[in-house]
């Protein structure tokens, strides 16, 4: 009886972390924030290659929304991350990419900080961009 009601403690305290891809939608507002001071299309293009360099999984992609879903697997140091970015135009030249990362299993993860790679990932990829027109 008590190996049972360890196991069941254990489920709940992995299972009441848990990410989903609708969770990571709908936390928009709540990521990190950074304005690129380059066009929508150049910053959004930056953004999945960002993502592609990182071997993240794309799981939803809205361009015309501005909205790339993505997760990373499991590693050493966690179960896994959704990770959102929100990509919003803020004038002819001027674009905010927001991230947010939610860990998928458990509250006792550490998690790589996403914001700070994908953001310095964007910022490579749109140094690179002039180069390669």
């Amino acid at each position: 009886m008590k190996r049972l009601a360890a196991v069941l403690l254990a489920a709940v305290i992995v299972g009441s972390g848990c990410a989903t891809v609708d969770s990571v939608k709908e936390a928009k507002g709540q990521g990190v924030k950074r304005t690129f001071r380059q066009p929508y299309d150049l910053v959004y293009q930056a953004a999945v290659n960002a993502a592609t360099r990182r071997k993240l999984e794309l799981v939803e992609e809205d361009r015309a929304g501005g909205r790339l879903v993505l997760s990373h697997g499991a590693s050493w140091t966690s179960l896994g991350e959704r990770i959102a970015l929100f990509v919003t135009r803020a004038g002819d030249r001027s674009t905010v990419v927001e991230v947010v990362s939610r860990p998928v299993g458990g509250v006792i993860t550490f998690p790589p900080d996403w914001p700070l790679i994908l953001f310095a990932d964007i910022e490579s990829e749109l140094a690179e961009a002039p180069k390669r027109r």
